[in-house]
């Protein structure tokens, strides 16, 4: 692949990662309107594939940058600080602001401040903050044991099948990963957490569960010949696509109520948790599909892209503060979740644009931009 080649789909892959990046303020702006059926999709779609899709991508992306570094321990090192100065602001600001609104923070009268105990939408930093040192062991494995260069025979070869089947089996086996890591981890965990710290472990199972669709991103950034198999054809994602939509449809549209409630939340658990693992390789195909695809990006479009980690890290906390401040007032509901979106997304970008884009220090706490490149563009989180 040529570099202009390799940099047109970087941008779209970038993009993308951009756009499911902010579903999660549609995602969050839903809170405490479950109980209408177009709110209550909302998460029912956002789970089922965006943040497993945001991790197949952010392997895919850190597949190139690594390639590309001639120092990986000096890649290890300076990504770790990408992500852990926004998260340590994070843990240290924001969730703790989150949570004293929430009125759910912990006891904490010994401390000099008050840590949140709950991660809220910042648990997707700690999960790349713990893939960083997979990828940098992956690429120093594959330079000694050539494991991609086999990968890549193996296809050449059709050794596991015409490229049809080779898709099918990739998407199956990844999927199968997830759903495995996930239902070990519940086993794990249940029963063993104290209640105080139930909310920020029960992440867990999903960054455990997303790591085979990173390392598969990460493998699909080193194997030309793995991404052409897997995106030369739409047809068995799209299947995937559609069983799962016709099951949730079926099931969450009413079919659930013919069970007893109890019988009716492990099912319900169970259809969730396919649809988490199936879904968010299936999807990926179609996004870098369409990535590839992508020659231009819209000025507006690329504005909002750069600035979609900065409004990801502040929507939460202002979309729970317009919230708190709505329910005192008689809204429709449509027009109090238009109004909340737009508001959270407004005043993190206008943060962006007055802050991390203007003084280095505001982009090195919230992007973990270096000082002496905080308005490169390219030094923003994979």
């Amino acid at each position: 692949m040529s570099p202009g080649a390799a940099g047109t789909r970087i941008e779209g892959l970038s993009m993308w990662r951009a756009i499911l990046m902010l579903g999660g303020v549609i995602l969050h702006g839903a809170i405490g309107l479950e109980h209408i059926p177009v709110f209550a999709a909302i998460p029912l779609i956002s789970h089922a594939f965006r943040m497993g899709s945001f991790m197949l991508i952010s392997g895919l992306l850190c597949g190139y940058a690594l390639a590309r570094r001639r120092s990986p321990l000096a890649w290890l090192g300076r990504r770790t600080v990408q992500i852990g100065m926004p998260l340590l602001v994070g843990l240290l600001v924001i969730c703790p602001l989150i949570g004293y609104m929430l009125d759910d923070l912990p006891d904490r009268t010994r401390w000099p401040f008050v840590i949140a105990q709950d991660w809220y939408h910042l648990w997707f930093l700690v999960a790349l903050l713990a893939y960083a040192p997979l990828s940098y062991a992956f690429h120093q494995w594959d330079r000694r044991s050539g494991a991609i260069a086999r990968i890549e025979r193996a296809l050449t070869n059709r050794s596991i099948g015409s490229s049809r089947s080779a898709q099918t089996i990739i998407l199956l086996a990844t999927a199968l990963a997830c759903c495995a890591l996930m239902m070990l981890t519940r086993q794990v965990l249940a029963g063993q957490t104290p209640p105080r710290y139930a909310a920020p472990l029960s992440h867990i199972q999903l960054m455990l569960g997303y790591a085979p669709f990173y390392l598969l991103g990460f493998l699909l950034a080193r194997s030309p010949m793995l991404f052409r198999t897997m995106t030369h054809s739409i047809r068995t994602p799209v299947i995937i696509l559609v069983c799962v939509g016709i099951t949730y449809a079926s099931w969450f549209g009413g079919a659930s109520l013919a069970l007893d409630p109890l019988r009716r939340a492990i099912v319900g658990d169970l259809v969730e948790l396919i649809g988490m693992a199936v879904c968010p390789p299936a999807a990926s195909i179609l996004i870098l599909r369409s990535a590839v695809k992508i020659r231009t990006i819209p000025t507006i479009v690329r504005q909002f892209a750069d600035a979609s980690f900065t409004i990801y890290i502040l929507h939460f906390p202002i979309i729970i503060a317009t919230k708190l401040i709505l329910v005192r007032v008689s809204w429709n509901p449509y027009a109090a979740f238009a109004f909340t979106v737009a508001l959270a997304s407004a005043v993190a970008y206008a943060a962006h644009v007055l802050l991390v884009e203007r003084y280095a220090p505001a982009a090195f706490l919230l992007n973990g931009r270096y000082l002496e490149a905080a308005k490169a563009s390219a030094d923003t989180i994979a």
